[in-house]
């Protein structure tokens, strides 16, 4: 990859870099937070003495990252009241300061008031891991080995700032780079948390099944009978399975005729648990209008 292209300056201050991002959705309060913790921890284990700068959901600035501020989303998963009825959030990122961007970085998003609650967890690793694909897909492995899954993605993706002042600009100066390299995926998760509540609304390298979505896929082992030769099916505790599109992440380029036909095969294996229509018009792509938000969300689904 040429990260320069993906990369966004302002003056000096980096404002987007490319990144793979690793994203779950979970739904309905589990039975308790040991999958959460699980995954907080796993990304600590990796990539947390390279955090600098965090904020949680109450807090209109970040601040430097000390270890000790991740007590605050430990005590979140344990307490069932909390992930019942509250809204927290946490993120950080490795950058040098709060407005210069760089991964790693983590952003959970615990959305108790709705019904059923809401929950996205955000593991933003550097670009560069793309060249290991082996080991992101054991770091997804343990990372979700007691997760509660609904349905989640790994693929390439952008980070930006979220400062309400840059967004807008930088999802504009996004959209053309999304349109034209199908394997770059959209950078909010969050925006796509009521369509997954629906079924499976993205496809990527890896794309991540819960136990339920893949028992109405005939489960593990007819998925992977019948799988294409280029699409691995992998285990993903618990109950779970990952579909594993080729050896690596790809980007593609419609321009040079490669919209990526590996992860259309993905999208036809997984087609009869695809969120409905109605739950994919929901779902904003910032920077795109009309039509081409429409075809660029269903790109892997036609």
């Amino acid at each position: 990859m040429d990260a320069e292209k993906f990369t966004l300056k302002f003056d000096k201050r980096v404002a987007a870099v490319p990144c793979l991002e690793l994203v779950a959705f979970s739904f309905g309060v589990p039975t308790d937070g040991a999958g959460f913790a699980r995954f907080l921890r796993v990304f600590c284990e990796a990539f947390g003495d390279r955090l600098s700068v965090y904020r949680t959901g109450d807090m209109k600035r970040f601040r430097p990252f000390d270890p000790q501020v991740l007590e605050g989303p430990r005590h979140w998963f344990s307490d069932p009241a909390l992930l019942a009825t509250k809204v927290l959030g946490f993120e950080a990122h490795a950058g040098a300061t709060a407005r210069d961007i760089a991964a790693p970085a983590l952003d959970i998003s615990l959305m108790g008031n709705f019904e059923p609650q809401r929950y996205v967890f955000r593991m933003v690793l550097p670009v560069e891991s793309g060249d290991s694909p082996d080991q992101v897909v054991r770091l997804a492995q343990d990372a979700l080995a007691e997760f509660p899954l609904a349905s989640g993605y790994c693929g390439y993706s952008l980070l930006w700032d979220r400062d309400p002042s840059v967004d807008q600009v930088i999802c504009e100066w996004a959209a053309p780079l999304l349109r034209r390299h199908p394997g770059l995926g959209y950078g909010k998760p969050l925006s796509i948390a009521n369509a997954s509540e629906m079924g499976l609304a993205v496809v990527s390298w890896l794309t991540l099944l819960g136990p339920a979505l893949t028992a109405a896929l005939g489960g593990g082992e007819a998925l992977a009978r019948n799988a294409p030769a280029e699409v691995s099916v992998l285990p993903l505790s618990p109950g779970g399975v990952m579909l594993r599109a080729g050896e690596a992440p790809a980007l593609g380029d419609v321009n040079r005729r490669d919209p990526l036909p590996v992860y259309h095969a993905v999208g036809r294996m997984a087609a009869p648990v695809v969120a409905p229509d109605e739950a994919l018009d929901e779902v904003a792509v910032d920077g795109m209008q009309g039509d081409d938000a429409y075809e660029w969300f269903r790109r892997f689904f036609v």
